[in-house]
Parts: C-alpha cells; structure tokens; sequence
C-alpha cells in the first residue's frame, strides 16, 4: 500500500524541512533572547504574507468543484465541500491572527509599519506602500509563489487537471505543517533549558515569544486545524488516485515539486540571526 501523500512528501527533502523548523531564529524565541526589532521586521513581513494566503485562497474557492446536489445536514460532504470549509474557517482564523499580531505588536512596543512614508494614487485612491527594501528575502520568494500560483494562465493550466487546487492546497498544508512543527520545536527547547539551567534573566523582547507566539502556535486548536487539512488532502488523493499508480505518480510529482519550493520560503522567512 502506497503512503498517503503527506507521509510521502515529509520523506521527500529532510535536510530542508530540518532547517525550516530548527532555525537560529527559533532557537533564540525559545530562550527570550531574540532582539524587539528582529522580531518586529518578522512579524512585519509575517503580516503582508498573509496577503498573499488571502489571494491564493481566493484562487482556491474559484477552482473547487461544489457539488450540484445539497449536502444532508450533519454530513461533511465529499473532500471538495470540506475543502470549502476548511478553506472559509483559514480566512477567518488568518483575519483575526492579523489583529492579533496588531495588539501583540502594541503590548510589547514592536514597531511592524514598513510602509513607506507619504501616500501614492493607485486606481484613483490615496494609499501607502511598502518599502520594498524592507522586505525580506523570505516574504519576496513568498510573493513569487503565491503570485505564480494565482497567476490566470496558471489557474487556467489548472482548471483542465485532476484537483486543480492540488498545489495550493499542498502549499497551505505545507506551510502550516512547517509552522506548527517549528514552533513545537521552539516550545520544547524552551522547556529543556528552564528543565536543565532554569530561568534565566527576563527576556529581551518582554516576554513576546515564550508568552504570546510559541502557546499560539502550539495549542490544540492549532494542531486539530492542520490535521483537518491533512486529511481533506490525503482522501482526496485516495479517492483520484485509487489504485492507479499512473495517476499516483502524476499527483505525488505535481505536490513534490510545489513542497521543495515551500521549504525554500520557509528557510528563507526566518530572519538570521547568530547562534
């Protein structure tokens, strides 16, 4: 029996998938020794990925394939219509995280504005921008990705294949799985050290890291969200795939190559930092 697609891509890249959730950055969240204003040019670049979720969740919502027949009340429904609701309950949790991230920034003095200064005319309205120099090398590959993937000739490319949203959801199962493993790490080295030399100064950045990021990322509620989207993902394959293992390995290939170039925006995302 083939492995589930998930089970297969976390074997695919390990040395990559270490390195996106075992960073220096992490490292130093765990011990409260991170600088404010590193963390506040992550949590700025953090907030404007989120944009670029928002759009590919877009793409997303235009590509499934909704059934014609109502779903009975108190089923599921088939792997597309929880598809849709996963992907409704991720724009509201992404909605409310940026909120979040506001009133964090604000609680602990983190300066997350990178806009730049003055206002510019963009379709008849006033708007500030980006600084474009203010963003970082992980964001900009982010961008790249999240822009091919919503590009129209791609979406067009896609609407003609077997689960047209196969790629997207892959990117949204991967970088949610990364962030989830990452921060576990970061959660359990923090543990280790306060087990082994016990607590040390107060942190640097007030307490942001190991009292507001590493408990959100880690809990429960987040846990259950990513494995949702695991099992949407992995029935759907099972139900396309069956026991074709022609059409398996079109799909494995097709998700292998969108979680290579994941893993590259997620190291890159992390800012450096010594040690």
């Amino acid at each position: 029996m083939s492995p589930t697609l998930t089970a297969h891509l976390l074997t695919r890249h390990t040395p990559l998938f270490t390195r996106a959730t075992q960073s220096a950055f992490l490292s130093h969240a765990a011990l409260g020794t991170l600088p404010r204003s590193t963390i506040a040019h992550w949590l700025a670049n953090d907030r404007l990925y989120m944009q670029g979720y928002i759009r590919l969740s877009g793409t997303l919502l235009r590509l499934l394939r909704l059934p014609a027949h109502p779903v009975p009340c108190g089923s599921a429904g088939g792997v597309e219509t929880r598809l849709l609701d996963w992907l409704v309950a991720a724009l509201g949790n992404i909605r409310r995280e940026e909120r979040w991230f506001v009133r964090v920034a604000e609680g602990y003095a983190l300066g997350i504005d990178i806009s730049r200064e003055g206002e510019v005319e963009e379709d008849g309205v006033r708007v500030r921008v980006v600084d474009e120099e203010r963003k970082s090398a992980g964001l900009k590959r982010f961008e790249r990705l999240f822009g091919r993937l919503t590009s129209c000739g791609f979406e067009e490319q896609s609407a003609r294949r077997r689960m047209p949203w196969l790629e997207g959801v892959v990117v949204f199962w991967a970088t949610e799985r990364v962030y989830l493993e990452a921060w576990r790490w970061a959660r359990n080295r923090a543990a280790a050290v306060e087990r082994e030399e016990g607590r040390g100064s107060e942190d640097l950045d007030g307490g942001a890291m190991r009292k507001e990021f590493i408990p959100n990322w880690t809990s429960e509620e987040f846990g259950r969200f990513v494995g949702d989207l695991e099992s949407i993902l992995n029935d759907a394959v099972e139900e396309v795939c069956g026991a074709d293992e022609g059409v398996r390995r079109e799909v494995y290939s097709r998700a292998e190559g969108v979680w290579k170039e994941l893993l590259e925006c997620e190291v890159a995302f992390w800012p450096e930092v010594e040690g």
